[in-house]
C-alpha cells in the first residue's frame, strides 16, 4: 500500500485537475507527483487520469477510489490526533494570498509569530487586490474583502472593514469643507478603481442610508496610494481605517461627515471546498482568525 503522501497528491490532483499545482501545493516537483500518480495507477492496476496538454481529467475508477482517499486521510488524521494529542505538526509551502494593503498592515507585521509557532511552514505571500484563482494558482488560504461573488470556495467571516473620509487641512482651505454628503458633489474624490462602481460612494446615518455618486478625476487601485494622493492634497477619499495611522491625531489629515458614516465591507477567510484541507492551512486560518481586530469605533 502506497504512503499517505500519494494518497494526498492523488486527492489533491482530483481536486485541482493539475499536477503542477499540486505539486506547487505540496512543495514537490512536478515530475515527483506525476510518480506518485503512476505508482498508485500501477498498484491498483487503472488508469485514474486521462491526461491531455491542457486538462488532466479524472477516469470512473478515479471518482470510485477519491471517496475512499478522502476517508483513509481523515481517518488517519484523527489517529495522529487520538495518538499525539494534536493534528500533525503544519509543515510544507503554504501559498496565500492577500489584499495588498490590508496584507502589508494587519498581517506581515504580525507573520513572525506564525513562523515561530510552525517553523517547519514555508510561506509564499501573494499581495494582491485582484481575486485570484485560488485552484489555478495552487492558493490554499486567501483574505478577500468585500461582497464576495458566487463559488465553491468555503468563506469565514473575520468581521468587517470600517472606511473613513479624509482630506488634508490645506484642501479643506483651498476648497472648504463638507458638511453633508450631498457636499462631495462639489469636490474632486479619490476613488478605489478596484471596485466595479469606483464612483458610488454609501453612507449610513440616523436618517437612513444615501447614496452618492461621486465626481472624480483621480482613481487608483491602491488603498495606499489613494491615502498618499489625499496626503498630497489631491482630494477626498474614502479610505481604510488601518491606512490613516497617526494622521488623524497629529492633524495631517482630518475625518470628515462624522454623522454620515461610509458603509462597512465585509473581510472574509476563502479556501477551496475540500476535505483535505492541509494542517498548514488550518493553522493559518486560526492565525487570521486571532488577529482579525474587532471593527474600530466611529469617529465623532
Amino acid at each position: 500500500m502506497q504512503g499517505l503522501s500519494v494518497y494526498t497528491a492523488f486527492a489533491r490532483a482530483y481536486e485541482l485537475r493539475s499536477f503542477s499545482a499540486v505539486a506547487r501545493e505540496m512543495g514537490l516537483t512536478q515530475s515527483t507527483v506525476s510518480k506518485h500518480i503512476a505508482a498508485l495507477e500501477s498498484e491498483l492496476k487503472v488508469q485514474l487520469f486521462a491526461r491531455t496538454t491542457r486538462k488532466l481529467n479524472p477516469t470512473q475508477d478515479a471518482a470510485r477510489l477519491y471517496e475512499g482517499v478522502l476517508q483513509l486521510l481523515d481517518a488517519a488524521d484523527a489517529v495522529q490526533a487520538a495518538v499525539g494529542g494534536q493534528r500533525a505538526e503544519p509543515s510544507g509551502l503554504l501559498r496565500i494570498s492577500l489584499p495588498d494593503s490590508y496584507g502589508r498592515a494587519m498581517v506581515l507585521p504580525r507573520l513572525a509569530v506564525f513562523m515561530k509557532q510552525h517553523p517547519k511552514v514555508r510561506l509564499d505571500v501573494r499581495l494582491s487586490d485582484q481575486a485570484v484563482n485560488l485552484v489555478e494558482d495552487g492558493v490554499e488560504v486567501a483574505v478577500r474583502i468585500g461582497d464576495l461573488a458566487s463559488s465553491t470556495l468555503v468563506a469565514r467571516s473575520m468581521g468587517v472593514i470600517e472606511h473613513l473620509i479624509v482630506a488634508t487641512p490645506e484642501y479643506l482651505a483651498a476648497h472648504g469643507e463638507p458638511r453633508h454628503p450631498t457636499d462631495l458633489l462639489h469636490h474632486n474624490c479619490i476613488v478605489y478603481t478596484g471596485f466595479a462602481k469606483a464612483n458610488r460612494w454609501v453612507f449610513d446615518s440616523e436618517q437612513g442610508r444615501q447614496t452618492i455618486e461621486v465626481p472624480s478625476t483621480l482613481g487608483m487601485n491602491s488603498a495606499d496610494a489613494m491615502y498618499d494622493a489625499a496626503r498630497a492634497h489631491l482630494g477626498i477619499a474614502r479610505v481604510p481605517s488601518w491606512v490613516v495611522g497617526d494622521d488623524l491625531r497629529q492633524g495631517r489629515v482630518k475625518s470628515l461627515l462624522p454623522d454620515d458614516w461610509p458603509t462597512s465591507l465585509p473581510i472574509h477567510i476563502v479556501y477551496p471546498q475540500t476535505r483535505v484541507l492541509s494542517s498548514r492551512a488550518r493553522a493559518f486560518i486560526d492565525f487570521l482568525l486571532e488577529i482579525a481586530a474587532p471593527a474600530p469605533a466611529r469617529p465623532g
